[in-house]
């Protein structure tokens, strides 16, 4: 009994739903179809679901509901969902339960609206229709498949780029990788006497990239939140070598703080890399690739970092599990690979590792989001920080753009690209600084982008 009223007092989510009585049977129907095709959940009758009052229902209700209910469900769900129907006493009020649990024959749906239109799943305390792309992941969950396993059948095994995986994996480990080795990391299947590429070996080892939505949006935000750039980067390619990238942007916008001890000065990152790069990893690691139009972003602002992947927790986690050490793989062909290239190192322990790295750090710890079909991790600098990272940005602001005006006067023709080599920002960084110039009467752009010149005005 205390579990269920523990539960009434958590509220409506992703798992659990509360109706005063018993809803119409479309209502009824969708809530069990989405709570099939997820994680499963309870829906509790008697419950108001606004307030959490415990209503109850009266023990002829008890009987009636519970006939009604399963003749709902068996005649407008499919396949068939077989609940677990019961009641508790609680506060001498009578409370029917519900329970479905996570089906094994998805996708689940509605009878009369046919597969396509009457597919539901949980997003938080809703239940939504699902596009086909989610309906396609929901079959693929009935096979045992990931979508990173899949074959993409519309290339041959020439798009594999081995020559370059080997290059890297020799680096990486020192060891050599022979094509072979392409079928055992399930980079290349073979079907009817045709060897294919599978989607997981595209994204790690592809010679051309079509998935826009496999990239890393980078931004470095001025202040705390999003608006003006201060600098922005994107990174496509393989997996692996985005996360190198986008490391070497966060080292560029990470601050670093001074303390002296034992008489020598030593300097910290703001924010530990290790933890960085590891939530960049589970990121790149777990994200749902098989949502298209849609990427991994990392934002840097004055106080935090944020980083955010596409696609819920897999397969009913909360963040309750992931805190303390389950894990569960969506993409096992890429997890696999950045196992082998030491880029992760126990499965499971990625989440536990960033909390403790930061706690070490005097950090507050890291805070952990599931919104929609999205996942975010934040991390905090300290509050004493912040102010410094401020007053550092200032500054390095003040000599970046002491440096641009100095180039300009040796050099008016200089290019935007050739700026950013000499001063080590990137394009973009680079355009901020030359719009903030003109808009503060600086400079002034004579001509046309290409064939002009700039000039220095003051």
């Amino acid at each position: 009994m205390n579990d269920i009223k523990n539960l009434i007092t958590s509220g409506e989510g992703k798992q659990l739903e509360f109706k005063q009585t018993i809803p119409s049977g479309a209502t009824l129907a969708k809530s069990v179809i989405a709570f099939s095709n997820m994680a499963g959940g309870k829906i509790l009758i008697g419950i108001e679901d606004r307030t959490h009052n415990i209503i109850g229902i009266s023990n002829d209700e008890v009987l009636d509901f519970s006939d009604k209910i399963s003749n709902i469900i068996h005649d407008r769900c499919v396949p068939n969902i077989i609940p677990e129907i019961y009641s508790n006493n609680i506060e001498d009020k009578n409370v029917l339960i519900i329970e479905i649990f996570p089906g094994q024959h998805k996708p689940y749906y509605l009878k009369e609206k046919g597969i396509e239109e009457g597919t539901y799943i949980r997003v938080g305390a809703t239940n939504q229709k699902a596009d086909r792309e989610t309906i396609l992941d929901l079959d693929r969950q009935r096979r045992n498949i990931s979508f990173d396993e899949e074959i993409d059948y519309d290339k041959d095994s020439t798009a594999i780029d081995f020559d370059r995986l080997k290059k890297d994996f020799e680096e990486y480990m020192n060891i050599k990788l022979s094509r072979k080795d392409l079928f055992n990391l399930k980079f290349l299947k073979e079907d009817h006497g045709t060897i294919y590429p599978t989607f997981g070996g595209i994204l790690i080892a592809g010679k051309d990239f079509p998935f826009e939505f496999s990239r890393i949006k980078c931004a470095r935000f001025k202040g705390k939140d999003p608006g003006e750039f201060i600098d922005q980067k994107e990174f496509s390619g393989p997996l692996y070598r985005q996360v190198e990238q986008v490391m070497q942007f966060a080292k560029v916008y990470i601050e670093k703080a001074g303390k002296v001890e034992f008489i020598r000065r030593i300097d910290t990152w703001e924010i530990p890399l290790e933890a960085v790069r590891e939530v960049l990893i589970n990121a790149v690691v777990h994200r749902d690739y098989s949502i298209s139009g849609t990427d991994i972003k990392f934002a840097i602002f004055d106080n935090r970092i944020e980083i955010t992947s596409p696609g819920a927790l897999p397969r009913g986690l909360t963040i309750s599990d992931i805190k303390s050490g389950r894990s569960e793989i969506r993409n096992p062909v890429i997890a696999r690979f950045f196992h082998r290239i030491a880029f992760i190192e126990a499965w499971g322990t990625g989440i536990q590792k960033i909390i403790r790295l930061c706690k070490e750090t005097g950090l507050k710890e890291p805070e952990f989001i599931e919104s929609g079909l999205f996942f975010q991790v934040v991390l905090f600098k300290r509050e004493t920080t912040q102010k410094t990272t401020q007053k550092t940005t200032q500054k390095t602001t003040q000599k970046t753009t002491e440096r641009i005006i100095e180039i300009l006067r040796v050099n008016s023709e200089i290019t935007r690209s050739e700026l950013a080599e000499i001063i080590g920002l990137t394009p973009d960084g680079i355009k901020y600084h030359l719009n903030n110039l003109k808009k503060k009467g600086y400079i002034k752009r004579i001509g046309p982008d290409k064939g002009g010149h700039w000039e220095v005005l003051q």
